[in-house]
């Protein structure tokens, strides 16, 4: 009994060296596939290396925006390795600080290789205060975004907006400014090829006064005008659709002061008296 009870501890003793040994060939083995793993990324991460910035990075933008803006805000620079710039997070802190930045698209082709596409706003309307000069260096596209824009801008309508706080750079327009601004958007339509706007003023609560290429002025109101919905769309298109044909039926084109405030069924816009001041 005593021989049998021996003779299983020193098997029990060899499985334990045993096992000792396998779990120690294996802990060997993870730690070479480790640092063979670590060292095949750090050869890859070497060929992610820009070498020729001329050839393996191309940036494409618009007017405002150069070129060499997002070549060092991103560190493109001979040397640089693609692998550790943080592409993503750096695009998102680009759009907030640029708003003349609209859309900002990244391609990555490997190992070396990168092309960014820089889609600037297109700036539709000046944006003013509600008097004074309308050349304040301020735009807005057609989604309402304020933005810094001042070369080539002096044909575009302007938009007073009312208050004395402007809106700032990169924030959207709001309440009867972003509707000046839907309506600039509307009256560029081919159907609408007759009314040219020159301004907008905002400051009334419940009406847009526009000033047209005649030097004709109308109170535009149409259905739901503070939303950007398809069916406050279709009322002001109509809205403008109907001024139009009015003003066209004018037998001696001269300036004058139109009312187009009523969408109802039927829809009335007629020409108000020119003494009238346009704000009663």
């Amino acid at each position: 009994m005593i021989r049998r009870s021996r003779q299983n501890g020193a098997r029990r003793a060899h499985a334990v060296a045993v096992l000792g040994a396998v779990a120690l060939l294996a802990a060997a083995a993870v730690a070479g596939i480790g640092i063979a793993f670590r060292a095949l990324q750090d050869i890859w991460r070497e060929q992610c290396r820009v070498t020729d910035r001329e050839l393996d990075v191309v940036i494409s933008s618009g007017k405002m925006v150069h070129p060499d803006i997002i070549t060092l805000f991103f560190g493109l620079t001979n040397g640089a390795n693609l692998a550790t710039i943080p592409f993503a997070e750096l695009r998102e802190k680009l759009l907030a600080r640029v708003p003349n930045i609209r859309e900002l698209k990244i391609e990555r082709r490997l190992p070396n290789r990168v092309t960014i596409d820089v889609i600037e706003r297109e700036p539709a309307v000046r944006i003013a205060p509600p008097k004074g000069r309308a050349d304040t260096g301020r735009v807005a596209d057609l989604d309402g975004v304020v933005f810094p824009f001042s070369s080539e801008v002096e044909s575009l309508p302007v938009v007073r907006e009312a208050g004395a706080t402007p809106t700032p750079p990169g924030r959207h327009l709001s309440g009867m400014a972003a509707a000046a601004v839907r309506l600039v958007r509307a009256a560029a339509s081919p159907d609408l090829s007759d009314l040219s706007v020159l301004e907008v003023e905002t400051s009334h609560p419940d009406y847009l006064l526009v000033t047209f290429g005649d030097y004709s002025r109308a109170k535009i109101a149409w259905d739901h005008m503070q939303d950007d919905s398809r069916h406050a769309n279709d009322s002001l298109h109509r809205q403008l659709k109907r001024l139009s044909q009015a003003m066209a039926t004018r037998l001696i084109p001269q300036p004058a002061l139109w009312n187009a405030t009523d969408y109802g069924k039927p829809m009335r816009i007629y020409v108000m008296d020119p003494a009238r001041s346009p704000g009663h």
